[in-house]
């Protein structure tokens, strides 16, 4: 498989998507770019830490002052 990597303006960018998605779902995988990737893996980890803290299953390591 080859990668492409396209810059499209956001007027276009749904109907863009829209005809990629037409195509067999092998023949074409659409990846996220890695700072969105990054920013939602951040945003599980923050809110698995905060159903941790809501569950009682945290602790206190040290308080800065």
């Amino acid at each position: 498989m080859r990668t492409l990597t396209l810059r499209i303006k956001d007027d276009y960018f749904d109907r863009f998507v829209s005809f990629l998605e037409l195509f067999p779902k092998k023949a074409v995988k659409i990846e996220d770019n890695s700072k969105q990737q990054q920013l939602n893996s951040i945003k599980e980890q923050i809110s698995e830490a905060m159903e941790d803290v809501k569950a009682g299953r945290s602790s206190v390591l040290r308080i800065i002052n």
